[in-house]
């Protein structure tokens, strides 16, 4: 099983990153987000937060930052209200590599700016969304494996072992 160590303050500045490129709903930004880890640890042999995936009723879900999205702590540099995010602060860029960037890209490009609908009918396609909410018996949620995020089976062979140890 592929497992890696989240960096906290990194999916921070990536939550930071989505809201300033003008994304501010939070059902379309845990989507972004699934699909540049998606597309960065397909191109890159590493994801970008390392946080652990659910599948919920509605779709995927970053388990870290989904719930930090839920504190009254504003001095992580954002605030829920209601269903956005607002944010008080610009993301600390030196946290990004050039391919970080790239990937969030792909997720804005994605998801960005599109309905419930259209966000949830894209979601349901992924196979690891699905894999996982299949197997969830009578919980609410699934962890969704890295292993069904990859394509290529070197990739899955190779994290397997090395996966934390890689410094996101």
């Amino acid at each position: 099983m592929i497992r890696f160590n989240i960096n906290t303050q990194k999916a921070v500045e990536s939550l930071l990153w989505v809201v300033k490129r003008g994304e501010s709903n939070i059902y379309n930004i845990m989507k972004i987000l699934f699909a540049a880890e998606k597309y960065h640890l397909n191109a890159y042999g590493r994801p970008i937060t390392g946080d652990k995936y659910v599948a919920m009723e509605f779709g995927t879900v970053p388990s870290w930052i989904f719930d930090a999205t839920k504190l009254k702590r504003p001095s992580m540099g954002f605030i829920k209200v209601d269903n956005t995010l607002m944010v008080d602060r610009e993301p600390d860029l030196d946290y990004f590599s050039e391919t970080d960037i790239e990937a969030l890209e792909v997720g804005i490009s994605e998801y960005a700016g599109k309905s419930f609908s259209e966000v949830l009918e894209k979601n349901h396609e992924e196979i690891a969304w699905q894999k996982a909410y299949e197997s969830r018996g009578n919980n609410n949620s699934a962890d969704i494996l890295f292993e069904d995020m990859i394509d290529e089976k070197w990739l899955i062979d190779e994290l397997t072992a090395f996966a934390p140890y890689i410094d996101l």
